[in-house]
């Protein structure tokens, strides 16, 4: 059935499927074409977008007696957001095994992002000691999706709660912005259900409940990189 599944793209027919086929992969079906979930696909690109939005942001600030975040910093939480977009775009394009351990891998390097930039000043930590921690941390995560692909949600889910709750705490200036991610992410969690369950579907439809998590969870991010903004006006 698997093999069925991934017959519509013959791009994608001798790679190894992604875990949630042959009939869990949301709510979007499959087409005939190079990209098998195009509503979501596409969709996946506006952290992309937010990513040059915050790139543009950054470099007006370049020169700045209070940057926003350090070039190594800055470097690291565009590159996630980016990750996240490509590995999604690719993962809902092929749904192939290596598609998902990208998608999630973005995931996560976000999440360890916001975990690090508060709790590495906080502890005193080098950036080089950061960056290893940084590493080594993802490497364990991209080891347990591999080895343990079922648990991937899960992880991802302990390890955003508790980046928001440690930046939630840290932070003042940036609570309203972060607050109004978190609502954003309440809204698209919601429809992330409905849509894996299959509560309220219309497989052929370009309007998809996934693809709207993928937008909500981009302004999600958006509204992040503005409570740090907010943070480093009054530092």
């Amino acid at each position: 059935m698997v093999r069925l599944a991934l017959a519509s793209s013959l791009a994608w027919a001798s790679w190894r499927p992604a875990t949630c086929l042959p009939d869990d992969c949301f709510c979007e079906g499959l087409r005939d074409s190079l990209i098998l979930q195009p509503a979501n696909a596409w969709s996946s690109l506006a952290f992309v977008v937010v990513a040059l939005w915050v790139a543009a942001r950054l470099s007006r600030g370049v020169r700045s007696e209070r940057p926003v975040l350090a070039g190594a910093e800055a470097g690291v939480f565009l590159g996630a957001l980016v990750l996240v977009g490509l590995g999604s775009a690719f993962y809902h394009a092929s749904l192939t095994f290596i598609g998902q351990v990208f998608d999630v891998s973005g995931m996560y390097f976000l999440a360890t992002f916001i975990l690090l930039h508060r709790l590495g000043p906080r502890w005193g930590v080098s950036p080089l000691l950061g960056v290893l921690g940084f590493v080594l941390v993802n490497a364990a995560l991209m080891t347990a999706q591999v080895t343990a692909p079922s648990l991937r949600r899960i992880l991802f889910g302990l390890v955003l709660l508790s980046a928001l709750a440690v930046e939630w705490r840290g932070s003042r200036a940036g609570r309203r912005w972060l607050a109004s991610g978190a609502g954003l992410m309440a809204v698209a969690f919601v429809i992330w259900v409905v849509d894996r369950g299959r509560l309220a579907c219309d497989p052929e439809s370009l309007i998809q409940g996934h693809a709207i998590w993928h937008l909500l969870g981009a302004l999600a991010a958006a509204c992040l990189y503005r409570s740090y903004e907010a943070e480093a006006a009054v530092s």
